[in-house]
């Protein structure tokens, strides 16, 4: 099994770009900028997270760090040449990693984000998703 605490850390764009998609700015922020401006003006100076994540409870936060990892991970695996199309049978979990796809896009630039659409484009042909729920874990 792979261990992901030896990754590095997300970055303040990626938590930003997450926390938006999720409509946190305005919804529960409590800086009146971010609310106004509907996205992250925020962040904590020594750990670059948006300030919003502090008003989440443990259960929010796991929910929020687990898609935010599946965002690091498509905007690293994400490419034409990639085994991983984040494209699963599973009907929830294929709407976590759609919108680890959308959250992905405004991050890259230039030759990556070409390369990135020619891969979303692959992930597109892709059969839906036909199952519900998330896929079951695996048994080791």
């Amino acid at each position: 099994m792979f261990d992901r605490s030896r990754l590095p850390p997300l970055d303040a764009a990626l938590l930003a770009r997450t926390a938006e998609m999720l409509a946190m700015p305005e919804r529960i922020c409590r800086h009146r900028s971010c609310r106004r401006q509907k996205r992250c003006a925020w962040f904590f100076r020594k750990t670059q997270q948006p300030c919003c994540l502090a008003n989440l409870d443990a259960g929010q936060r796991a929910l929020f760090d687990q898609l935010a990892e599946q965002v690091r991970d498509v905007r690293d695996y994400g490419r034409r040449d990639s085994k991983l199309f984040f494209a699963s049978s599973w009907r929830d979990e294929r709407a976590l990693q759609d919108a680890a796809v959308e959250i992905t896009r405004p991050l890259l630039r230039g030759e990556r984000l070409r390369e990135f659409r020619r891969f979303a484009g692959i992930r597109e042909k892709r059969p839906p998703a036909e199952r519900d729920g998330f896929s079951p874990p695996l048994k080791w």
